[in-house]
């Protein structure tokens, strides 16, 4: 059997990342791999810590999970998906975000404000592989808490730093709808009067922050993975002019630590 994909992600606040596709970087042309298995993915869990809401100066830890798509084939219409076989190409993938609920009775400097459900945010993702530079631009909509859409962008430089260990690095910018941005920056009339310390807010959308993010993986044993990954965005825009913001801070750090498993899938038979 051959040693698992190697890959390095984003979840959930993340976003589930790309970096599982990372070739050998001296591969100049694709490489066809006969692969006995129609499905391969990569599952996991961990830990997660990130702010308490978006523009938040308070932080939080939460389990998180990692999810991967390596492989499918699909009868009749051959490889659909495929991490393993092409050096260059496109790569699809789920996107998927969950947000606590923003309870303003937690946070004083809220007071006022109506409470925000949690959040469930379901999408996809699409990049494409240059050896080893990767663009990538992942969408997703809110199916509780807010029904905006929000999504990130960027570049992904990767390193394979040994045949068990890989890491990538590179810049990022985020964006969201105008729903998005009232859900979780704007500041109503009836709010305002209530908190008697945030003015009213209406923002709009379009960029709500850059920054950059540092993902890595090590394989210690066939098909099993440690997984880390490093956020740091810069609230830029409507979301840093927010009142909510300005009594929070517009510097969100997400960090993220988990363990993996590649499972292997024959199922449609010969």
């Amino acid at each position: 059997m051959k040693r698992a994909i190697l890959a390095a992600t984003v979840a959930f606040g993340s976003s589930a990342a790309f970096a599982a596709d990372i070739p050998p970087m001296q591969a100049k042309a694709p490489v066809v791999v006969q692969q006995p298995y129609d499905l391969i993915i990569e599952l996991g869990a961990g830990a997660e810590v990130r702010p308490a809401y978006p523009g938040s100066k308070d932080y939080e830890v939460w389990p998180t999970g990692f999810f991967d798509l390596h492989y499918l084939q699909l009868p009749g219409f051959g490889v659909v998906h495929s991490k393993q076989a092409n050096i260059y190409g496109w790569s699809f993938g789920p996107s998927f975000n969950w947000q606590s609920k923003r309870k303003t009775s937690d946070y004083p400097e809220l007071f006022g404000l109506n409470d925000v459900s949690s959040s469930l945010e379901l999408g996809a993702k699409v990049g494409y592989t240059f050896d080893w530079i990767r663009p990538w631009v992942a969408v997703r909509y809110g199916i509780t808490g807010h029904n905006g859409v929000v999504g990130e962008t960027g570049l992904d430089f990767i390193f394979r730093a040994s045949p068990v260990f890989l890491w990538s690095i590179g810049p990022r910018a985020s964006f969201a709808n105008r729903d998005y941005m009232e859900t979780y920056f704007g500041v109503t009339p009836a709010e305002s009067a209530r908190s008697g310390l945030l003015a009213a807010y209406a923002p709009g959308g379009g960029f709500k922050g850059v920054g950059a993010e540092l993902n890595a993986r090590y394989e210690f044993a066939p098909q099993w993975a440690v997984r880390g990954e490093f956020i740091y965005e810069k609230l830029i825009g409507d979301a840093a002019d927010s009142p909510i913001t300005q009594v929070g801070s517009t510097d969100q750090f997400t960090a993220k630590l988990g363990l993996t498993y590649v499972f292997q899938m024959k199922l449609f038979g010969n």
